[in-house]
């Protein structure tokens, strides 16, 4: 499957308030697809957003939204993360003090040729958990590895 191209001058994008609402696939994402457990038909969906002079400068907010299948590194058994993320993004050439100071603005540089879906594969990878684990007990719990018994349970036979 070919990666779909969304490139993008994200200042005049900006400044012109454009807004385009579109999905991914999943596949489409090589890294992230890496990580995932089902990847094939796993839509991505996503609107970005020009606001031509938020915070003084010319800005982007970008909405994702996914429902991704991972691993649960506890059991080991597959489970779905569902994300709804918000950014907002100043543009500018040159980086802004503001934007240090503030944690809900992150600071883009200038371009005539900003990636899209680079930057929603970016922001989805820095969103999921580095060791995701079930919020609740886990199905089945895989406590031995491979053939060889637990070694505990060898021992609670000679108790009597």
């Amino acid at each position: 499957m070919t990666q779909k191209s969304l490139i993008i001058n994200n200042l005049e994008f900006a400044k012109n308030q454009l807004e385009l609402s579109d999905s991914l696939v999943t596949a489409q994402l090589p890294r992230l697809a890496e990580i995932l457990t089902n990847h094939e038909n796993t839509q991505v969906q996503f609107q970005l957003s020009g606001t031509g002079k938020q915070f003084r400068q010319p800005s982007l907010h970008l909405n994702i939204k996914a429902n991704l299948a991972v691993t649960c590194q506890r059991c080991l058994d597959e489970m779905l993360i569902s994300l709804n993320l918000n950014f907002d993004y100043l543009i500018s050439s040159t980086e802004i003090s503001e934007a240090e100071e503030n944690d809900e603005i992150d600071w883009l540089e200038a371009s005539h040729e900003m990636d899209v879906s680079e930057l929603i594969e970016d922001e989805l990878l820095l969103a999921l958990p580095i060791a995701p684990i079930h919020a609740h007990d886990c199905s089945k719990l895989n406590t031995q590895s491979g053939d060889n018994p637990n070694p505990f349970a060898v021992l609670k036979g000679f108790i009597k």
